[in-house]
């Protein structure tokens, strides 16, 4: 279902060029102003095919990736200072993924029971860090997930802290500093 609902939104954004500005992008003019400016030869005009721009609102697309950026770092400008940065990665042992595995089934068989567990950890980490307050109040923060090459689900956060909670001090930051397996 949710290919095919991906689908979908690629081909609304196919056959809506015109309603999402692409004619501003002429991949025929980008080709011949680049193979001009590179070599000075003539372009190789095979290789030049429709393209199709995505929106910034297309997530997963490039245009989203680069607006996501600037928007991380907008927030990073106008909180001076990242206090923390958490990562954490999921655990393949975890009891929660275990106990619901069937007999002979490995946590590869099962990604989405994967993913699930570990989004439900995530909150329960960000819930005690912003909502319980348990490193101080936070004015800001940035997170993003991932799958790692073994297939495995992770993030990493940055933190930004309300005046009196900033670190400040070499001891403020040693005391912070765990190694912790949940």
């Amino acid at each position: 279902m949710w290919a095919s609902a991906e689908q979908s939104r690629i081909n609304w954004v196919r056959n809506n060029q015109a309603q999402i500005r692409a004619a501003l992008y002429s991949g025929l003019q980008d080709m011949v102003s680049q193979s001009d400016a590179e070599a000075r030869t003539a372009p190789d005009l095979h290789s030049v095919g429709q393209r199709i721009i995505l929106p910034s609102s297309f997530q997963g697309g490039p245009r989203h990736w680069y607006e996501q950026c600037q928007d991380a770092l907008a927030i990073c400008r106008e909180e001076c200072t990242i206090d923390f940065f958490i990562t954490a990665t999921c655990n393949p042992a975890w009891k929660e993924i275990t106990d619901e595995l069937f007999p002979g089934q490995t946590t590869s068989d099962r990604p989405d029971l994967v993913a699930r567990i570990f989004h439900l950890k995530q909150k329960a980490i960000f819930a005690d860090i912003i909502e319980n307050g348990v490193l101080g109040a936070v004015s800001a923060y940035i997170y993003s997930n991932e799958w790692q090459k073994r297939g495995l689900p992770h993030f990493h956060s940055l933190f930004m802290m309300k005046a009196p909670f900033k670190l400040r001090e070499t001891a403020q930051i040693d005391s912070c500093i765990r190694w912790t397996m949940f």
